[in-house]
């Protein structure tokens, strides 16, 4: 299946995209190309047969189509329908593109190439041995720079180039034989091309840049190569300067030693740590917290008495500190009895011996002073077990304190 139809539709729209504001580039071209390309000749001569219906061989005999001298009838040995391959020869052509990216152009390229035919043995034995060939190409190319993928850190900026196209060859024979005429064309094919190959631009400025290229070309429906050299100058056309940045003054930067955004000669604070939040002098920032204190004790004593045992002194001993960490604090000292006294007088004052033994040990024993303490005693009217078993009637045998207060931090901010 031919590809003609399908490149031809691939340039159009390609070309339809280039932006109102892209730049366009002009770029003549000349070369050489090579089509000897070991058995291609032989693929080209089976696709340019020359000749047309009637030939007339070495020997100056008319031969028709079934091997015949039409003139005496006599069968003559007639050759095969031979055929030519175009030699390789000077290519020019001329490439309009646009800008599609500042790394990706796309181009429509038109070139020929001119030169003699290299004749078949079958055709010179049929009397002709002078072609001329000429080969025009029509082709739609991306020109991608190499650069954004790889950074050569070379003067120039390569390129790949990939497209596709179509290949127009016509043969003419030079000389007359029999009744085909000097200068008849005697072969043509139309065929799609496939275009592969690395450059190089050298920017002479943001218009004018040297382009030299080297290209495989593949023809698709005859399954053989060429190859192309070219050399150009492109020009560009409507593409806009680079933008030129004004110049700018030095910046002498004074020194921020401790990285704290107040340089040193302004900083007062030399040395700040690095994640305090400091003044605009570069000294820490000071703030108030407020912290509050809140902590319960739990004594219990053994039945009908009043004494602290010693297991309950260290824990006594954190509630002094903790007071006298917060001098505003206070301490409020509930004093408890199981039901088991002669009566509830009794248990009365019992409750309030428990609670002011607490009180008098940290007033006596750790220096708490006794305003900031009170101290009340319930009886056995509010019990926390039940006072008919022994388990209870301990649980019950108690003092409950509950210590609160606050006091101001000064804190460095922190970020």
């Amino acid at each position: 299946m031919k590809l003609n139809k399908i490149a031809l539709a691939m340039i159009t729209a390609s070309a339809a995209t280039v932006a109102a504001n892209a730049g366009v580039t002009i770029t003549p071209l000349v070369g050489y190309h090579y089509s000897d390309l070991g058995d291609t000749n032989d693929k080209q001569r089976e696709v340019l047969r020359t000749g047309k219906d009637l030939y007339v061989n070495k020997d100056d005999k008319r031969i028709d189509v079934d091997g015949k001298n039409p003139d005496t009838n006599e069968t003559v040995k007639a050759p095969a329908n031979g055929g030519v391959s175009k030699e390789s020869s000077l290519y020019t052509g001329l490439a309009l593109g646009v800008d599609l990216s500042d790394a990706t152009q796309f181009q429509v390229e038109y070139g020929q190439s001119d030169a003699n035919g290299e004749a078949s043995e079958e055709s010179a034995e049929a009397g002709v041995n002078r072609f001329d060939v000429e080969q025009q190409m029509i082709s739609g190319n991306f020109l991608v720079g190499l650069d954004q993928f790889v950074d050569t850190g070379w003067a120039v900026d390569p390129y790949l180039l990939v497209g596709a196209g179509q290949s127009k060859i016509k043969v003419e024979n030079q000389e007359t034989y029999g009744d085909v005429k000097a200068g008849t064309e005697v072969s043509e094919s139309k065929d799609t091309i496939g275009n592969l190959g690395l450059g190089a631009l050298y920017n002479i400025n943001n218009n004018v840049a040297l382009r030299g290229e080297a290209r495989a070309i593949h023809n698709f429906d005859n399954n053989w190569w060429e190859g192309l050299a070219t050399a150009g100058l492109q020009v560009a056309l409507g593409r806009a300067a680079p933008a030129v940045a004004a110049p700018v003054a030095p910046v002498v930067m004074d020194k921020d030693s401790d990285k704290d955004g107040v340089i040193d000669r302004l900083d007062a604070c030399p040395g700040t740590p690095m994640n305090v939040v400091v003044d605009a002098k570069g000294c820490p920032v000071q703030e108030d917290i407020v912290d509050a204190l809140k902590m319960e004790l739990r004594v219990f004593f053994d039945n009908d008495k009043a004494n602290i045992k010693q297991q309950y002194k260290p824990e006594i001993a954190k509630v002094a500190e903790k007071m006298r960490e917060y001098p505003n604090s206070v301490a409020k000292i509930e004093g408890h009895a199981s039901k088991t006294g002669p009566s509830a007088a009794y248990n009365q004052r019992l409750s309030e011996a428990r609670a002011v033994a607490v009180k008098a040990m940290l007033a006596n024993e750790f220096g708490v002073n006794p305003a900031r303490i009170a101290t009340k005693g319930y009886g056995y009217e509010r019990p926390i077990a039940s006072n008919d078993n022994e388990e209870g009637r301990a649980m019950n045998r108690r003092v409950y304190a509950i210590i609160t207060g606050d006091k101001t931090v000064t804190e460095t901010k922190t970020k």
